[in-house]
């Protein structure tokens, strides 16, 4: 039987791949003017819909404490800065510039997360860390053109995503009841997404296309990734996660050469080759490091 480290790998992967290909699923809705705001609302509401008939969650939802609630709320704001920048800044920035900025959120959570965790990486996640940024410059290959405002909102995602991993894991540590925390955070991002809708450029449209898209990323890229995170991210670690969720933009590139017929240049498989290392010493690292605090306790 595979052990709940092995298992949150695993798991954790699932959700990187998912993530993966909403991006190309995402990117053919979005191209004609839709309102980036618009459609996250859409995506969580929908996730919210879907989520209520399920006893477990009800169950953790209402039985919670108004600490879990708090702590659920505050996971919502920090995920809420991430769908937020990140949409945001795409209309003044590349994609490419945004995918590298974004993935900056790696590398903070190797610097903040001692501070939070009160732990230093091993240097084995140190190498690890260090070769998964090389492979997204090389994966995204972002273009000059100086520091935009789009650049700057961005980097604000990085950030909120980078706060959201680490609280994910200070707040699950100690908590057992985590599907408590999921719920609070899927109406916290619909709703700052509804008061955003009339600041963030686009046009609020519906169709076919959009509302299967939505809950395509509703279903597996919201609840099961979310949930996933709150459940198993614990075993791993915060800075252990980050290795595995750098994975994100090799997955979107290789379901955008597949959907979308985009080409992949040598600069790009090598990155895609680092990428692969990278998670692989990453996950390794962690696994071994439990494995020893196991011994040892």
């Amino acid at each position: 039987m595979l052990s709940k480290k092995i298992l949150a790998n695993i798991y954790l992967l699932l959700v990187v791949v998912f993530w993966g290909l909403t991006f190309p699923l995402q990117k053919v809705i979005l191209i004609n003017s839709l309102s980036p705001a618009f459609y996250n609302a859409l995506r969580f509401f929908m996730a919210i819909i879907f989520l209520i008939p399920f006893k477990a969650f009800r169950k953790n939802f209402f039985s919670s404490l108004k600490e879990e609630l708090f702590h659920g709320v505050i996971l919502g704001l920090f995920l809420s800065g991430g769908y937020v920048f990140q949409t945001w800044g795409l209309v003044y920035t590349t994609a490419s510039k945004s995918a590298f900025i974004t993935a900056l959120y790696v590398g903070l959570v190797a610097i903040m997360a001692p501070f939070l965790e009160r732990k230093a990486p091993t240097f084995l996640q140190i190498v690890a860390l260090g070769i998964s940024i090389m492979a997204l410059y090389f994966l995204t290959s972002p273009a000059g053109g100086g520091f935009n405002l789009g650049d700057f909102l961005t980097l604000l995602c990085a950030i909120s995503y980078a706060l959201h991993v680490l609280f994910i894991t200070h707040f699950t540590r100690e908590n057992e009841s985590e599907l408590s925390l999921l719920l609070p955070q899927l109406v916290t991002v619909m709703l700052v997404n509804v008061i955003l809708i009339p600041v963030i450029p686009g046009k609020v449209i519906l169709n076919r296309e959009i509302f299967f898209t939505a809950v395509f990323a509703a279903i597996f890229a919201t609840i099961f990734a979310i949930a996933i995170q709150l459940k198993y991210q614990k075993y791993v670690g915060s800075l252990g996660s980050s290795l595995v969720y750098v994975g994100e933009p090799a997955f979107a590139l290789l379901f955008a050469v597949i959907l979308l017929g985009e080409k992949i240049t040598m600069i790009e498989g090598l990155g895609l080759i680092m990428m692969v290392v990278g998670i692989i010493l990453g996950s390794l690292s962690t696994i071994k490091e439990k494995e020893q605090e196991s011994e040892v306790g």
